[in-house]
């Protein structure tokens, strides 16, 4: 008897220490509207929708198909008028690696008017992005789009950072094979900790930080984008 409840002691902690993290983020993002459950913006009121980078396909020119989905989720947001900004945000820490740039590039290759769209590119992690997105952007009320397995976090992370997180948009994952969503889903439970413990327990210094740039400002943000992207333009 001692012995089977030592095994069961064991498999409970292990257990928690495999989903506890993710078990309490998806409690916490419990009741957050999705995007069926969205108003249009009524006269005055502004809302960003806040993109995450997901990685870009091979040869680093194009978003990979998992940030694709996600683009084309933000995009759909912005042509219902439920959010009039999208402001995309990944990893540009070498140069030839400009995740948001092409997220923009992508964007504006499928009608989304260049001034409706600005990038970070600090976003390193998903902490990073939401409190660069409230202290750089002045992000004050958002949408968070992402994929079903991030939803959660983004939602907890971005609120612990300030932001009023109006809704969550996960965008389906159930189209990819098994062993992918598989790896997706395993990355996430072990990202669910840090998700924890920068939300509730430290808030840390973010990676790359920057002078304020106002979301609302083409010409604003037109001058905080790389020489590069400043080029692409409407078709």
């Amino acid at each position: 008897m001692r012995a089977r409840r030592r095994i069961l002691i064991a498999l409970a902690v292990i257990g928690l220490a495999l989903f506890g993290g993710r078990l309490l983020l998806v409690g916490a993002a419990r009741g957050t509207a999705g995007a069926d459950d969205l108003q249009p913006l009524a006269a005055g009121e502004h809302r960003v929708a806040i993109i995450f980078g997901a990685g870009l396909a091979p040869g680093g020119t194009r978003p990979s198909p998992l940030l694709d989905d996600r683009l084309r989720a933000g995009e759909d947001l912005l042509r219902r008028g439920i959010v009039d900004r999208l402001l995309m945000t990944g990893d540009n820490s070498v140069a030839q690696y400009n995740e948001p740039g092409a997220m923009r590039r992508a964007a504006i290759g499928r009608g989304i008017p260049p001034e409706a769209i600005a990038v970070d590119y600090g976003g390193r992690r998903t902490w990073d992005s939401c409190r660069r997105a409230r202290d750089v952007f002045g992000v004050r009320h958002a949408v968070v789009v992402s994929s079903d397995f991030h939803r959660a976090r983004t939602i907890v992370v971005c609120r612990a950072a300030g932001i009023d997180v109006d809704g969550g948009v996960g965008a389906g994952t159930a189209g990819y094979g098994f062993r992918t969503r598989l790896g997706w889903r395993a990355r996430e439970l072990a990202a669910s900790w840090r998700g924890v413990v920068d939300a509730w327990i430290h808030h840390p210094e973010v990676a790359v930080g920057g002078e304020p740039i106002d979301i609302y400002d083409p010409a604003a943000v037109r001058a905080s984008l790389s020489a590069e992207d400043r080029s692409v333009t409407a078709p």
